[in-house]
């Protein structure tokens, strides 16, 4: 059954997550000893009742944290057309943890993400995560929205329900000229999700699960805020 989560302790936190914003110290939470949290898998079922929810028309992803078990969080919901929630708080704990250069297999089918999930690990490994990273022009990140339609397009190509990794990366850009002038060298990054269909294909050898990745799904259009 998926974890859903109250009104008030979607509320908290956001809020505590928000409280991090001026933090001048790394996101240690990113980080498990040498291993780095690369994102985190969302049940296909819990995908499926979440997409299915009539006059569904855009799925959020917020940012939270919980101070009491200093964990980043995940929370997925939709809305519809007008902007109303009709769904409730499906919330995640992310949790796949690996050490530098043991990602998850398969093919990323764009060489950009293969560029974004790099930035990702690079600047995690080296204990770099910070406030910085999760500030845009408008603001500091508090998710992004996804259209139903495209999500589905780009991620249900599969016979079975698939699990939906959401993957972290980064962006490297330049920001509007005056800040640019000081970055023109290295420019600026900011924190984003990749959404990817996973096919189940059994257990290897010793036991393990055996992933592998179908399709990608990237957008860059929509994040929390301007489009809250």
């Amino acid at each position: 059954m998926p974890k859903f989560i109250s009104d008030e302790v979607f509320a908290k936190w956001a809020a505590q997550w928000q409280a991090l914003e001026h933090s001048r110290e790394p996101f240690g939470f990113f980080n498990l000893g040498s291993k780095l949290l690369l994102g985190d898998f969302f049940d296909g079922n819990d995908f499926e009742t979440l997409v299915s929810t009539p006059g569904i028309s855009t799925i959020k992803v917020r940012f939270g944290f919980d101070t009491e078990e200093t964990k980043f969080k995940l929370v997925l919901f939709g809305v519809d057309s007008a902007g109303q929630i009709i769904t409730p708080y499906y919330a995640h704990a992310p949790g796949d943890f690996r050490e530098a250069g043991d990602g998850p297999g398969g093919n990323v089918p764009d060489v950009l993400a293969r560029q974004w999930i790099k930035y990702w690990e690079e600047k995690g490994h080296a204990g770099e995560v910070t406030s910085p990273l999760f500030r845009t022009q408008y603001g500091f990140l508090n998710g992004y929205n996804y259209p139903v339609k495209e999500l589905l397009a780009a991620l249900f190509r599969f016979e079975k329900m698939p699990k939906i990794y959401i993957r972290f990366v980064l962006h490297r850009y330049f920001p509007a000229a005056g800040e640019a002038v000081q970055k023109e060298l290295t420019g600026s990054y900011s924190f984003g999700l990749l959404f990817q269909g996973i096919a189940n294909r059994g257990n290897d050898n010793s036991g393990a699960l055996s992933l592998e990745e179908e399709s990608g799904y990237y957008d860059l259009s929509a994040p929390c805020p301007r489009t809250c």
